[in-house]
């Protein structure tokens, strides 16, 4: 994939072109550029938000509320820091930023790796699972077909036996 090329520079400067690093959408289930939903929301309301399709988890809920409000505490702080601040301070905290939201996106991207591997582990576990239990199933089957099979030889036998017994029980009648 070819990254997109981006024109950094103010208004009058000669404008720069920097290459972007490609980030995907890492959630499939939301859109691109979905924006962070508030406090208030249920994550089983939001597309990908829960846990399970519609079963938010509590405790999930509940870090994801606390890691907003702390960001948001952070967001406000900046501000009112920023409010004082010339030209020169205020690149120095854009550069910050960047490199905070580039922490971000590699904490982002780490964490949905490990969600991707483990999601991976559990399949081949389940899969190791099932086909134990296939076999199983087929040796349950197998030895079925062998009782029935040893049945009706003994059935066969059975009555063979009873048949030649009538026989004789007729042919001592008829004497």
């Amino acid at each position: 994939r070819s990254t997109p090329s981006v024109i950094i520079g103010a208004s009058g400067s000669s404008p720069e072109t920097a290459t972007a690093p490609f980030l995907p959408n890492l959630n499939p289930a939301s859109p691109p550029c979905t924006p962070v939903p508030p406090v208030g929301i249920p994550a089983h309301t939001i597309p990908g938000g829960g846990t399970l399709p519609g079963i938010p988890s509590p405790a999930r809920c509940k870090a994801v509320e606390h890691a907003l409000e702390a960001e948001r505490l952070r967001v406000k702080d900046l501000e009112l820091r920023e409010g004082d601040m010339d030209a020169a301070e205020l690149r120095g905290a854009l550069r910050r930023e960047r490199k905070h939201s580039q922490r971000l996106a590699a904490d982002l991207a780490a964490l949905w790796s490990s969600a991707v591997q483990s999601q991976a582990e559990a399949e081949v576990c389940e899969e190791n699972r099932i086909n134990g239990l296939m076999r199983r199933l087929d040796r349950v089957q197998r030895e079925k077909g062998r009782i029935i099979v040893e049945l009706e030889r003994e059935e066969e036998m059975l009555t063979n036996t009873l048949q030649k017994k009538l026989n004789e029980v007729r042919r001592e009648k008829a004497l």
